[in-house]
């Protein structure tokens, strides 16, 4: 065995523990680390720490939950965003879009379409 250690053979591991009866035990403990507060009474570094623990108990329930998933139907699961695997994949918006002065209220152009007529008030008259 190497040395070096790649994901892909640990996101492999993580999938396997999670498949057994203590990795559905450990992925309940680790939706408790997910949703702990800092109390208002903590230390002062106590928030940067505790969202460390939460983001590596995320990182590990996303590795952990297909065999999660097909192991244990009570369990809700979080699942972790594939990448693509290309070099030229961009994130945010694909185009940028920019408005004309002559769209710069789409609902102007939509009433202009329609002749807004006020409701006739009636003179009273009776027939």
């Amino acid at each position: 065995m190497s040395d070096e250690i790649d994901d892909t053979m640990l996101a492999d591991a993580l999938d396997r523990i999670a498949r057994t009866l203590d990795g559905i035990l450990l992925y309940r403990y680790l939706q408790k680390v997910m949703m702990s507060v800092v109390m208002p009474s903590a230390p002062e570094r106590a928030l940067p720490a505790n969202e460390g623990r939460r983001s590596l108990a995320a990182e590990l329930m996303g590795h952990m939950a297909e065999g999660i998933g097909e192991n244990d139907r009570a369990c809700v699961t979080f699942t972790v965003r594939k990448s693509s695997g290309g070099a030229g994949t961009s994130r945010g918006a694909g185009r940028r879009v920019s408005l004309s002065d002559a769209d710069a209220n789409p609902l102007d152009a939509l009433l202009a379409e329609y002749k807004f007529e006020p409701p006739d008030s009636g003179s009273g008259e009776a027939s």
